[in-house]
């Protein structure tokens, strides 16, 4: 195998005892990725008030004929009765965070689908009816960035201060 190996060698107990959290908390990083999790479905949750996408482009509008029907929240998009926005959840697997919904049409709102996409009914209509258009709400801003440097800047120095 190739590679690098680093051994480091302190007298000063303080200094061991610091390298020695800053490399607990990188061979445990659930902690530090449960709070970058959060903040991740907060500035998510966020983007359903903002109805803009982590780019910071606006959704596009509801068709006219889909406000028609559109209740409560007609006003809303992506919010009939708040279920996907409820719906996110940050999940850590090992070294791993995922942040996402369950429910199968937050994929159909994430990127969006084309009219008959997922068949016919037994009557033969399109799934969907008609053209959805992507809303991205999942993914990373620049604000989020900054956001998760702090947060892993914070574990760290938190663990080397012991």
């Amino acid at each position: 195998m190739s590679g690098a190996r680093v051994e480091l060698e302190f007298d000063n107990a303080a200094v061991l005892t610091a390298v020695r959290g800053a490399l607990a908390e990188l061979a445990d990083p659930r902690p530090m990725l449960l709070d970058i999790g959060e903040a991740l479905v907060n500035s998510t949750r966020d983007r359903f008030s903002a109805q803009r996408g982590p780019d910071g482009q606006t959704w596009k509008s509801l068709s006219p004929r889909y406000l028609a029907t559109k209740s409560p929240n007609p006003g809303k998009i992506l919010q009939r009765r708040g279920d996907l926005v409820r719906q996110i959840f940050p999940q850590v697997e090992g070294a791993t965070l995922l942040v996402g919904t369950d429910r199968v049409y937050g994929a159909v709102h994430q990127f969006g689908a084309l009219k008959g996409a997922f068949g016919k009914t037994r009557r033969g209509a399109p799934i969907p009816w008609g053209d959805i258009a992507a809303r991205p709400f999942l993914g990373i801003s620049d604000d989020d960035a900054a956001e998760i440097i702090a947060i892993a800047r914070d574990h760290l120095q938190a663990r080397l201060q012991g």
